[in-house]
């Protein structure tokens, strides 16, 4: 991205027509301490814990800081004089002469214009954080301006002979698996609209939403929203003929159609696939939650930290395969991923992480190249109260410094459209828990602050 240059006029104060230079910068409830049993779960605290439900920068136009630009540059053409891209010609005047100023791009802004906005928020944050500023105008454009945060799937997912849906299923919800023929592969798992109300679509782009935003360490799909009209859909899913495709029409009934526009218009949650990933039984708390602790300050190597992880006889078997995705990554950084996917699974009142049965371990949280990913969030912010999440958070007494004063520093309301456009009043609800929990989330950190210290309690 070039430098903005634009015209400052200075006036002569003496016939030597000596300039002035002018300077441009750019500018409830309270969550009880932890005891040591929270460092030590009982088995039976930990399978009441686990009941769940298993499912499977931008820079601102010239325009708009001038916004008479226009009808000077006029003038200028007018006069016979030429308007360079970015710089306003005035003509000259007696006393007065130009000149020009060069504003240098912020790293952030440079991020933005090459299309990384997942770097221009990081640094947009940390710059205001450093600069203790309130102002985050600019970090918010790089939300709006995200054409992941703010695209819809539509005319990208039309039939054009070789895209494909076929059903998916796995869970007691409806889903899909979206393909393309043309290179033979998978390219999302698709939520749809529906009756089953364990599961939202709306809540899934939510959650990746608010992960992109705040800066979590864990990984999770791109998540989008998508819509198919009927015709499109039934053009789609009728291009397989498999015996599965027929039989899971029977769940048909279950789609909601949205008719406001006058053509039924299916709406769903698109999640980019990930072709490889394995179970991360994170529903062992005594495996982990001990190093979480902010006496500790040594971990153990990461196999020895692996093999702990998956001491179940189901799982063991698991461990070579979770210890390849993880190569360069250390036992300090899953634990990371770990305490910063708690946190935001207690945000977003997500009860469906842990399964309650040993057998299902890691059917929910999952383990790929890079560390833990997040697959399914379609069951977070639900309207009621989930207590298992306030529990859960309880095994975590170390935090990511960076994701903790992000959420200190982000104004909810602000975050309220970025997340959940048009809310129905149902998620206005779920919504109001959210900011609740937020309050009560940074009030147990303070509480262990106070007891602990900042550096040991924001340890990552």
């Amino acid at each position: 991205m070039f430098p903005i240059k634009f015209s400052v006029l200075c006036v002569c104060l003496f016939c030597s027509a000596t300039l002035l230079g002018c300077a441009s910068t750019s500018t409830r409830s309270e969550l009880p301490t932890p005891t040591p049993q929270h460092i030590h779960p009982s088995e039976d605290d930990a399978k009441d814990t686990d009941n769940a439900i298993d499912s499977n920068g931008a820079v601102v136009d010239d325009s708009e800081k001038h916004p008479d630009s226009s009808n000077v540059t006029e003038t200028a053409s007018e006069n016979g004089e030429t308007a360079l891209p970015g710089t306003t010609v005035v003509p000259e005047e007696p006393g007065i002469q130009e000149v020009e100023k060069v504003v240098p791009s912020t790293p952030a802004s440079l991020a933005a214009q090459a299309g990384d906005y997942d770097t221009a928020r990081r640094l947009a944050l940390e710059d205001a954080r450093q600069n203790h500023s309130e102002d985050l105008t600019e970090f918010w454009s790089y939300v709006d301006d995200d054409p992941l945060m703010s695209h819809s799937l539509i005319d990208e997912l039309r039939p054009h002979g070789t895209n494909a849906i076929s059903a998916l299923g796995g869970g007691s919800t409806v889903s899909f698996k979206y393909t393309d023929s043309a290179d033979e592969s998978a390219k999302a798992a698709l939520k749809p609209d529906q009756d089953l109300r364990q599961t939202m679509y709306r809540s899934g782009i939510a959650f990746y939403r608010l992960c992109q935003i705040l800066g979590c360490h864990f990984q999770i799909p791109v998540t989008r929203h998508a819509q198919f009209s009927r015709s499109d859909f039934n053009a789609l899913y009728s291009a397989s003929t498999s015996p599965k495709n027929k039989a899971y029409r029977a769940k048909f009934d279950h789609l909601i159609w949205d008719k406001s526009s006058g053509t039924p218009t299916l709406h769903l949650a698109y999640k980019e696939w990930i072709p490889s990933f394995g179970g991360f039984p994170i529903e062992n708390t005594r495996a982990w939650s001990s190093y979480l602790d902010p006496r500790v300050s040594e971990y153990p190597s990461l196999d020895k930290f692996m093999n702990k992880i998956y001491e179940y006889p189901n799982s063991r078997r698991n461990v070579k395969k979770a210890l390849s995705y993880l190569e360069g990554l250390t036992t300090r950084d899953i634990l990371q991923q770990i305490s910063d996917l708690i946190l935001v699974d207690y945000l977003t009142n997500n009860w469906d992480r842990f399964s309650g049965a040993a057998d299902n371990y890691g059917a929910n949280c999952h383990i790929t190249t890079g560390g833990i990913i997040a697959i399914d969030n379609d069951a977070a912010f639900p309207a009621w109260h989930a207590p298992r999440v306030v529990k859960r958070l309880h095994f975590v007494r170390v935090f990511s410094r960076t994701l903790v004063e992000n959420l200190r520093l982000l104004n909810p309301d602000e975050l309220m459209s970025r997340l959940i456009p048009d809310p129905t009043r149902e998620e206005l609800k779920s919504y109001e828990r959210f900011k609740e929990r937020r309050k009560d989330a940074l009030h147990y950190i303070d509480n262990l602050i106070q007891k602990y210290g900042e550096d040991a309690v924001l340890a990552f």
